[in-house]
């Protein structure tokens, strides 16, 4: 007999995301994945997840163990996860908040470039192969650390499902940023796992936004800042959702929160300004000092 899983509530989530950020030791990408995939899902089970990636890392197994070279070894995990099971990026959805949702990129194949990641990494990891994420711009790729000192890590491409080089990163980074931009050490930087979870949740904010759920692009954010207090921008892409939802009120907090942090300038005047006028707006006489 199967029992319903008990649905979790906000603030039980909002105490995962203060245990992930407290954790003594980093969590992993899966972890981030995980945590993410639980927002406004209060029936999500991760249970489900662990086990699949657990029999695609048994499954993958036959297809990466035996070769000696460590590209043989990546190549022989992407054609498994790509050729064998279908788990390619959705270019025709690529914004569908499924891609962003690890479960339901397990059951659809289809995902963004990091969900893809987390899915490679930690099937990878299950296989010997050390795996890293990196903060790509724009696209997240994957790093894999070979045994051999004398060649360098292995790019991979989970969207694509390949192997790629430092020419191709090139090639990507000059799509994304312009053609005169030039790959450096700090376009591949390793990413943590906060900054996977930062990431995820600011393309589903983003997302939210697009879609005119306002309320929904709120709650991500106040979970991006609940994650890292040091997200403070995050003040000033709320207080603007509040006067679009016309909230003076929380609005004018949120700005207040913002200036606090701000050192004197032309921001911060411009800042105390917009308060002053949200406080007409709001009747409440107020004056900012």
């Amino acid at each position: 007999m199967r029992y319903p899983v008990r649905m979790m509530t906000e603030a039980e989530l909002r105490q995962r995301f203060i245990a992930f950020r407290d954790a003594p030791e980093e969590p992993g990408m899966l972890e981030a994945a995980l945590l993410v995939a639980a927002c406004d899902r209060p029936d999500f089970e991760p249970t489900g997840v662990r086990a699949r990636l657990a029999a695609m890392t048994s499954a993958a197994r036959g297809y990466v163990a035996g070769h000696p070279h460590p590209r043989a070894r990546v190549e022989g995990l992407c054609y498994y996860l790509k050729d064998i099971l279908g788990l390619v990026g959705d270019e025709t959805h690529y914004y569908d908040r499924d891609n962003s949702c690890i479960d339901r990129v397990l059951e659809t194949g289809r995902g963004i470039p990091i969900s893809l990641a987390v899915i490679y990494a930690e099937v990878g990891a299950g296989l010997g192969l050390d795996c890293e994420g990196v903060n790509f711009p724009g696209h997240f790729l994957l790093r894999v650390r070979t045994d051999d000192v004398a060649a360098p890590p292995l790019l991979l491409d989970p969207f694509a499902g390949l192997v790629i080089s430092h020419s191709e990163c090139q090639q990507y980074l000059q799509r994304m940023a312009g053609p005169e931009q030039a790959l450096g050490p700090e376009h591949l930087r390793r990413a943590t796992s906060l900054e996977v979870l930062l990431r995820m949740l600011n393309n589903l904010k983003q997302l939210a936004y697009s879609n005119q759920d306002l309320s929904l692009a709120l709650r991500h954010s106040e979970r991006i800042q609940l994650a890292d207090p040091g997200q403070r921008l995050e003040h000033r892409d709320r207080a603007l959702i509040h006067e679009q939802l016309g909230d003076p009120v929380s609005a004018t907090a949120e700005w207040l929160a913002l200036v606090d942090v701000i050192e004197e300038g032309d921001t911060k005047r411009r800042i105390l300004e917009r308060i002053e006028r949200l406080g007409s707006k709001a009747g409440s006489g107020r004056v900012v000092h």
